[in-house]
């Protein structure tokens, strides 16, 4: 957690929103594929429809997609109607570009059986499944994206042997999810100095190999000069709901911070539980960070009512900070 003592404190990231033109895709690969369950179906709450400065007459209906052995990590789908103007998140974009939501990391037991499965359901990869070293850790990954231009990053551990996951089947939880950022200075002052996010990892990889598949699908010619700089925010400095940036040192993408959030299709907010809502807003706006969605009380299931409130990154990414009613109440 964040410091206490400024008032509030934030929590790793516990669900991602994914706003979906139709939720039958997302639903295969995540129930099919990736073991989930639905945790709950119904109505959008209209307030948080009127949050989000959609027109009168909006509609929603979600499903929230859990592990079935964790609370933590979730997917929520959500399909809008008579929204107004929709359009995609990061849309025709590359690896590279840098701006909003990048992916969402999943741990996996065998990629390959995975990569297929997914395949089947026209998910494709950026690059072949890749096998890397990310500092003392070996990894295979697959970057794939599919409906609605959704990233996932399935990650089988090759060694050390991975631990704490011993609940793993199929997908795991959602444990991380990924920025393309331009600025890592930015980036860093923003999780770091404003929200208090501890460093969990700091990582600069070396240049890819030109002429080998990497993990990104950067083509050959500036694959031999580009390199990551890799920095993992979380507030407790976990592993687990935490926010990764990545810097791409010689491969310098467009910029597709915008659109940002809902309405838009794709993956639109990940959402944090704090304590201390009204101290966490006025700390953003004496930074001088704008509240890109006023804090408005919801119903927001399995929770209950919760206040929620969003801020936007530096780069585009929407970030919703959400309260428990009975949360409120006993820290007042």
């Amino acid at each position: 957690m964040t410091d206490p003592q400024r008032g509030f404190t934030i929590e790793g990231f516990d669900e991602a929103v994914i706003i979906v033109r139709r939720p039958e895709p997302h639903l295969a690969c995540w129930l099919d594929v990736g073991g989930f369950t639905v945790a709950h179906r119904g109505a959008v709450d209209p307030r948080l429809l009127a949050a989000w400065a959609l027109p009168a007459g909006a509609a929603g209906e979600e499903w929230l997609l859990s592990h079935p052995d964790v609370g933590t990590g979730r997917v929520r789908l959500v399909q809008l109607g008579d929204a107004g103007q929709q359009d995609d998140l990061r849309a025709d974009d590359q690896c590279w570009d840098h701006g909003g939501i990048f992916d969402l990391n999943v741990r996996v037991l065998d990629i390959a059986a995975k990569a297929a499965a997914l395949r089947e359901l026209q998910w494709h990869g950026a690059s072949p499944p890749v096998t890397w070293d990310f500092g003392a850790v070996r990894v295979r990954e697959w970057i794939v994206r599919g409906p609605d231009n959704v990233r996932l990053a399935l990650i089988e551990r090759v060694a050390p042997p991975l631990a704490d996951f011993d609940h793993l089947r199929h997908f795991s939880q959602v444990f991380n999810s990924s920025q393309i950022v331009r600025d890592m200075d930015a980036a860093l002052t923003f999780y770091r100095d404003v929200l208090g996010f501890r460093l969990t990892v700091d990582h600069d990889a070396p240049a890819y190999p030109a002429g080998r598949p990497n993990v990104l699908g950067l083509p050959s010619l500036p694959a031999g000069g580009a390199s990551l700089s890799i920095r993992i925010v979380h507030p407790g400095g976990a592993m687990a709901g935490s926010i990764e940036l990545v810097a791409i040192r010689g491969a310098a993408g467009l910029d597709v911070s915008t659109p940002s959030g809902p309405p838009h299709h794709g993956m639109a907010a990940l959402r944090l539980p704090v304590r201390g809502m009204p101290a966490l807003a006025a700390h953003l706006r004496g930074q001088g960070v704008a509240i890109a969605m006023a804090p408005t009380r919801v119903c927001l299931a399995p929770h209950g009512e919760v206040t929620v409130m969003a801020a936007r990154s530096p780069e585009g990414a929407w970030l919703e900070f959400y309260e428990p009613a009975v949360a409120a109440g006993a820290a007042a």
